[in-house]
């Protein structure tokens, strides 16, 4: 219960710069117990004491950082006294210690930073706090630069000769309130002998949200297929579309899901972990992501526009940050040609589709998403149908992928015929 109850008021106060809500007396009281007790994650005190130190101070956080300040190993573990007496001969505690004062790191820094994340050696305690100092002061540019080009060098990533490869890339950690059908449309962007890859995780904090891996896994399939078996089904005419998982082509990345969950924030590793393209046409792929916030609207684009490694992309204000767009109304669409960035709107009836409501429903199961997604496939006229017809049609018109006078005519046609259920019915068995 000590674990939970400090990771609740991390929760509180560790939101953000904007979000953030400041401890009141009697909750920054019960910390000493908190951080002292064996019960508590080592990360999860770390963290908390990072946000409490990045983060603007009320009267009652400042009077108690001062007395832990006068006597920290009353109040802490001795790992975490470095953090208020900066006494640490560690080079990665000093790039800690300098980015809580809101110092901003070197591109050098940086890269040292993220090659400790994947240090065996090194402390998770220090990996959380490195993460959460970061995304409370707010990544700069090079910083993320640095980030960005660290995973992509140690991910796992296999180039075909494939002309076009539609990258549907989607925050790992899932969903809880919507329906996310990416696999289904997948499907019938491969009925259109458009390649596409969706890649996921089967679960990762901060959402713990369910995922593609989990749909598989429901549906029967394998999630864990190697990267090759992943690209051959892509390359197969028959198929056209596969699944990839974090576990098989970041394996290091994905050993760091436990100090995920235990520094509860959401790192700066969500927001690039999906960008990694680890099945690539030596012509880059067409990458379609999402965001939440707005300053990653721009942030994600710029990013890979710096990079040059995708051919093209497409950014949605989508549900949950998602890929999935809104049926009731329009969604801002962030796209990158190779070579301009324009922003627009696109929406249902952009299309000749109706405005429907979005589903929301907190009480969601991915056992209920997987049913209606098949359905669609299957030619049953339900929303799901909706949902996939509207976000392959916007993918294949804002990358101009397909040339015919009525594109949401094909669509339907591909759901009716089976041919995209058929694709999905070869998917990773």
């Amino acid at each position: 219960m000590v674990q939970e109850r400090l990771a609740e008021l991390l929760k509180k106060k560790g939101i953000g710069p904007e979000g953030s809500k400041s401890l009141i007396a009697e909750e920054l009281n019960e910390l000493k117990n908190l951080f002292k007790s064996p019960d508590v994650s080592l990360t999860t005190v770390a963290t908390m004491v990072t946000a409490l130190l990045t983060l603007e101070p009320n009267n009652h956080e400042r009077e108690w950082i001062e007395k832990v300040k006068a006597a920290p190993s009353e109040f802490l573990p001795n790992e975490i006294v470095p953090f208020f007496s900066g006494d640490t001969r560690d080079d990665f505690y000093k790039l800690i210690l300098k980015v809580i004062k809101h110092e901003d790191l070197s591109q050098e820094e940086a890269e040292s930073g993220i090659e400790q994340l994947f240090n065996i050696q090194t402390p998770e305690y220090l990996k959380g706090a490195f993460l959460e100092s970061q995304r409370l002061k707010r990544e700069t540019f090079i910083e993320n630069k640095a980030f960005f080009s660290g995973l992509w060098n140690k991910a796992e990533r296999v180039k075909t000769d494939l002309p076009v490869i539609v990258d549907i890339a989607d925050s790992y950690d899932g969903f809880n309130r919507t329906s996310n059908f990416s696999l289904f449309t997948a499907a019938l962007l491969a009925s259109l002998d458009i390649p596409c890859i969706v890649h996921s995780i089967d679960k990762v904090a901060p959402k713990e949200g369910y995922t593609s891996h989990q749909l598989l896994k429901l549906a029967g399939k394998n999630p864990l297929i190697s990267v090759f078996q992943a690209q051959q089904a892509l390359e197969n005419k028959s198929i056209g579309f596969c699944y990839l998982d974090q576990q098989i082509f970041f394996n290091d990345l994905f050993l760091l899901k436990r100090m995920r969950k235990e520094m509860v924030k959401r790192p700066f590793l969500a927001t690039f972990e999906k960008l990694l393209q680890p099945i690539q046409s030596t012509q880059g792929n067409y990458l379609v992501s999402g965001y939440t916030h707005p300053h990653y609207k721009e942030e994600v684009v710029k990013q890979l526009k710096e990079q040059g490694e995708c051919k093209m992309a497409l950014i949605f204000k989508g549900l949950e940050g998602s890929t999935q767009l809104t049926l009731s109304r329009g969604s801002t669409a962030i796209f990158y040609d190779g070579n301009e960035i324009n922003e627009s709107l696109v929406s249902p009836e952009d299309f000749g589709l109706p405005l429907l409501e979005s589903k929301q429903d907190k009480s969601i199961k991915p056992e209920d998403v997987l049913s209606e997604g098949i359905a669609a496939l299957k030619g049953n006229k339900n929303y799901a149908r909706e949902a996939i017809i509207y976000q392959a049609a916007v993918i294949i018109t804002k990358f101009n992928l397909v040339q015919h006078k009525d594109l949401i005519a094909v669509l339907k046609e591909k759901l009716d015929s089976g041919e995209a259920l058929n694709r999905w019915n070869l998917l990773n068995i």
